[in-house]
């Protein structure tokens, strides 16, 4: 009798189970898709077909239940777990990228934005005929030194004919451009992809909001070191909290980076309107400057201050990125996508294309100057590039990746020098600056599962050609 109360019990428990599983999960998966493909779709002009099977069904396995409709006239894109459950909808503004709904209509948030009259689509400077990064034109015998140019190119090929397209795992290497010298000397592309290609950073766009914030700092005296004062911290150890901390992912919050179901990090992004105001929420773990802790919860605070401190109003946030940042740099691609508070998503969501990625990492290259005009105060490049105290193994200065560890085993990328920085993503973003030996590489791609890509081949094997020349030319 209690065997078969058992077997009939079984199959409710385990339907329960799946139940709630998926009522877990199906708010956060829709809420990735429709994101991701309005995003793909509209900021980045791509196939959203490949962009669902390649891109979002191998994020996770159930995953493969979600259901999108593409409104091409509307540019929204609702997702609907098993095509019912669940609905989430993401909307494309234009200059504000997609959005994804928490508590607005679409109308709401398109009359949010006719209000604002943002527009920064202009550059005043025409490069049209000038070399990279000050223009758009790319010339490698403009170097006028002699590289064995097919083993340069022979890296890249091999690098994009070597991934995985197949199974349930995918490993995409949407773009793959190398500069030296300061000027492109190799890049490859995804079918559908070319240099003009706005792609998403992830992570990578925290290193522009930290320059960003460099920005608010030489323009407009934003004290760093002073506490940001939210009245809600007032009364415990948050009330001493600057924006320095923020950089440096030492606030002393407790937030979990990780991307479960029912992590803050994944409630954040999919779940929140202001997702800013969601990290600036949580409790305190410890004390500022005890701890570092890396937490897209600061990235998106960060920005919400900058919000604050250029007066709060998307106009004076466009203002301060396009105006004072991406255009005085030649960046015609940039696409800072927002989230329902009009704030920048300054952990996550910045599409660019993979020059205009290498354009920021080599003002961090040339201290903060560019073209002989200097965007970034005197300093701030030095700040950014120097570890935190409380960061593991010297791999984290303000809002940038470092390989600073004294022992090269602890590094990120071993067999790279030790003043190379990073600005790096979820699925293998890499944008690399490495100063000693004036090269820079920037990959913007997917990867899923245990697959991970790294530009330490790339580059040692990049490297290794360089120097045959400079060998050859000392020896001489």
């Amino acid at each position: 009798m209690k065997l078969k109360k058992i077997l009939f019990l079984t199959p409710i428990i385990l339907l329960l189970a799946t139940a709630g599983l998926l009522w877990l999960i199906s708010p956060i998966a829709n809420g990735y898709t429709a994101k991701y493909l309005c995003s793909h779709t509209f900021t980045s002009k791509l196939d959203a077909d490949i962009a669902l099977e390649r891109y979002v069904k191998p994020m996770h396995v159930l995953f493969r239940g979600v259901v999108p409709e593409i409104d091409t006239v509307s540019k929204e894109v609702t997702v609907k777990y098993f095509g019912f459950l669940m609905p989430r909808t993401a909307v494309w503004r234009e200059g504000c990228g997609c959005t994804l709904l928490v508590d607005r209509t679409a109308n709401d948030l398109r009359k949010q934005h006719e209000a604002a009259h943002i527009n920064h689509a202009s550059i005043a400077a025409d490069t049209t005929n000038a070399l990279w990064p000050l223009g758009n034109l790319v010339n490698r015998d403009s170097l006028h030194d002699t590289i064995n140019w097919s083993a340069i190119d022979h890296i890249l090929d091999k690098e994009m004919q070597g991934q995985s397209t197949t199974g349930a795992k995918r490993n995409t290497t949407l773009a793959l451009v190398v500069a030296w010298k300061g000027q492109i000397i190799a890049e490859r592309y995804a079918e559908g992809v070319d240099e003009n290609t706005s792609l998403l950073g992830w992570s990578a766009t925290k290193s522009v909001t930290g320059a960003l914030t460099g920005v608010m700092v030489k323009d407009h005296g934003l004290d760093i070191h002073a506490p940001i004062g939210l009245p809600e911290w007032a009364d415990d150890v948050r009330k001493d909290i600057t924006v320095d901390h923020l950089l440096r992912m030492e606030t002393g919050l407790d937030f979990d980076e990780n991307y479960t179901p029912m992590a803050k990090a994944t409630e954040m992004l999919y779940k929140c309107a202001d997702m800013g105001a969601f990290a600036a929420a949580r409790p305190p773990a410890a004390a500022p400057d005890q701890r570092w802790v890396y937490s897209s919860g600061s990235s998106n605070m960060l920005a919400d201050v900058l919000y604050t401190r250029v007066s709060s109003s998307p106009e004076a946030m466009h203002h301060l990125a396009y105006d004072e940042f991406f255009n005085r740099l030649g960046i015609t691609t940039a696409v800072f996508e927002h989230d329902e508070s009009d704030a920048f998503v300054g952990s996550s969501y910045l599409y660019m294309s993979a020059r205009d990625w290498l354009r920021v990492c080599k003002l961090y290259m040339d201290d903060g100057v560019w073209n002989g005009e200097r965007i970034l105060p005197e300093g701030w490049v030095q700040y950014s590039l120097t570890p935190t105290p409380n960061a593991t193994d010297a791999c984290y200065g303000a809002h940038i990746w470092l390989n600073a560890a004294q022992d090269p085993a602890d590094r990120q990328m071993p067999g790279v020098p030790a003043d190379a920085f990073m600005f790096k993503g979820f699925q293998s973003q890499w944008i690399v600056g490495i100063p000693s030996k004036d090269l820079m590489v920037a990959r913007l791609g997917v990867t899923h599962g245990e697959e991970r890509w790294s530009p330490e081949e790339v580059i040692v094997e990049v490297l290794g050609v360089l120097e045959v020349k400079r060998k050859v030319k000392n020896e001489k």
